[in-house]
């Protein structure tokens, strides 16, 4: 796709334009460093800007969508990543990690359930190191706050546009 300067499908999870969700959450999206992951990754969009960081030392990108995670493959090669095809509420990783980031689904086979971003906020509470930090965006009238706030020390509402909340979490 020459619009996005990304390799692209149909099907995968905003092929053919910027989500605007993801637009905000680049906005906002601090320099991050060491031992990260980004959850439904996609295209890779997000993970571009956190690998201009050469502080980040490792970055997993992991997608329940194979397609997904092969248009990443061929959009970043930086020798940091590993690509995971992989569900991210229940992926195991290594080591813990320094930072999430992520802009869960809530849609499955068209049908909004927001159990699936719920999941992968405990996902990512589990797998951040004490004083790790979750970025999130997420459609405003999601009621994701409510779930972070039990699990993390601190949770913040970084920015509001057009429909969409950030969310600074650390735990």
């Amino acid at each position: 796709d020459e619009s996005l300067n990304l390799w692209t499908q149909p099907g995968v999870f905003s092929w053919n334009r910027l989500d605007p969700g993801s637009a905000l959450l680049l906005q906002h999206l601090p320099k991050l460093s060491g031992n990260g992951a980004d959850f439904g990754c996609g295209l890779g969009i997000l993970a571009s800007k956190i690998l201009a960081n050469d502080k980040v030392t490792h970055l997993a990108l992991i997608d329940i969508d194979r397609r997904a995670i092969d248009m990443a493959k061929r959009n970043l090669t930086d020798p940091r990543i590993a690509f995971l095809w992989a569900d991210a509420r229940t992926v195991k990783h290594t080591k813990p990690l320094d930072f999430v980031v992520m802009n869960p689904p809530f849609h499955e086979g068209g049908i909004e359930n927001q159990s699936l971003g719920q999941n992968f906020i405990h996902s990512a509470a589990k797998a951040l190191r004490p004083g790790g930090v979750c970025w999130l965006t997420a459609n405003r009238h999601l009621p994701y706050e409510a779930v972070m706030k039990p699990l993390f020390k601190n949770v913040t509402a970084v920015a509001e546009s057009g429909g969409f909340k950030i969310y600074e979490a650390r735990k």
